[in-house]
């Protein structure tokens, strides 16, 4: 089966999450090779770094930033009308919105709201952006790309409610791998280990940093899973790094 055709250069992409350390990352390696990006958020100072970090892609257009909730289905429904109606139609939907809560036993939790957190943010989030993503996408097909972690694959004692969430981001584009099979769109998943940022470094002071893997690396890999030339990977949750 040969490669599904693509329009030339810029693709479109939406990176939910994309001012956060990793997604500047992605937002920045997708600019690198040409594509227009959309980035919704909230936090108003991720978007000013992006702003400072790309201002000539801003003034192009080649780089949007719209307040939006990428957890809320209605809201990126309205940030993906506009952004097909200027734009065309959507090639890659990505999302890079997470968060992280480890440390307490499942016995010790006093209530539901870490789980909920974690849903939210790690699952909502990933199946608002696939799902509206999938139905901004056009005949020449597009990509699903959402982020998992390598605790939900051996998951350690004490992160319960996150490898919990997002083994049901792995289950999520499984799932709809085999739904997408045959139409010229895919979704995969990263699993990354440790990400070395400064939220991460500031948490763990003493920790050895050497076996981390930088957002840029992670970039990369997410960059050529959305990417025409990865068609045939479907389904897939990979490892980042990939070392076992």
């Amino acid at each position: 089966m040969p490669a599904p055709e693509t329009s030339d250069r810029p693709r479109n992409a939406l990176v939910a999450g994309g001012g956060g350390a990793l997604g500047q990352a992605v937002t920045a390696e997708l600019l690198r090779r040409g594509e227009r990006v959309c980035v919704p958020y909230i936090v108003e100072a991720e978007a000013e770094a992006l702003r400072t970090a790309h201002p000539q892609e801003v003034a192009d257009d080649r780089l949007r930033l719209t307040r939006s909730d990428a957890t809320d289905l209605d809201a990126m429904a309205a940030v993906l009308d506009v952004l097909t109606a200027d734009w065309g139609d959507l090639w890659l939907a990505c999302s890079v919105v997470g968060g992280f809560a480890g440390g307490t036993k499942v016995e010790d939790f006093d209530d539901a709201s870490t789980l909920e957190k974690m849903l939210t943010l790690n699952v909502r989030s990933a199946f608002t952006v696939a799902n509206r993503g999938l139905q901004a996408m056009g005949e020449a097909g597009g990509r699903v790309v959402l982020v998992g972690a390598a605790p939900a694959l051996s998951p350690p004692p004490g992160l319960s409610t996150y490898a919990a969430s997002k083994a049901a981001v792995h289950a999520l584009v499984q799932s709809l791998g085999r739904e997408l099979a045959g139409t010229g769109r895919t979704a995969n998943a990263v699993a990354p280990k440790m990400i070395d940022t400064p939220g991460n470094r500031a948490a763990m002071p003493n920790a050895d940093t050497s076996a981390w893997t930088p957002p840029e690396a992670i970039a990369e890999v997410i960059a050529w899973l959305a990417s025409p030339e990865a068609w045939t990977v479907n389904g897939a949750v990979v490892p980042v790094p990939g070392d076992g």
